[in-house]
């Protein structure tokens, strides 16, 4: 769990470095879904800071969604998708697999009382 999370910082570290296409994104909902722009508030919007493809979240970069709320890991088409860390602002975690926005494949959720579920998730469940 902690060798995922060292790996993606230096990942995303790395890349804002020598990465190109790097920069910040706002996100916003609306009923077709989501929209990424240049411009927000950070009190707001959530923000997103990474590796930039097409104007959408692709390659690794880390979403602040509040102080105790976020994901660091792999995008593709503006939703979380490969490996990553999502901290929910309850406490909880969950570190593995993502496709299409949602869990799926290999991964550990960690409630914030100690219990774990290690397992395969699909399509968010």
């Amino acid at each position: 769990m902690k060798h995922l999370i060292i790996f993606l910082s230096i990942l995303f570290l790395s890349t804002k470095i020598f990465g190109q296409g790097s920069g910040v994104l706002y996100m916003y909902k609306n009923s077709s879904g989501l929209l990424w722009k240049t411009s927000g508030n950070d009190k707001v919007n959530p923000k997103y800071d990474g590796e930039i493809i097409n104007g959408k979240p692709g390659g690794v970069g880390r979403l602040t969604i509040s102080e105790e709320e976020n994901y660091i890991g792999e995008w593709k088409d503006g939703e979380k998708h490969g490996k990553g860390s999502y901290t929910f602002s309850s406490g909880a975690n969950y570190e593995g697999n993502w496709r299409d926005g949602k869990k799926h494949g290999k991964g550990t959720f960690s409630w914030n009382n100690g219990n774990k579920y290690i397992g395969e998730w699909k399509n968010g469940i």
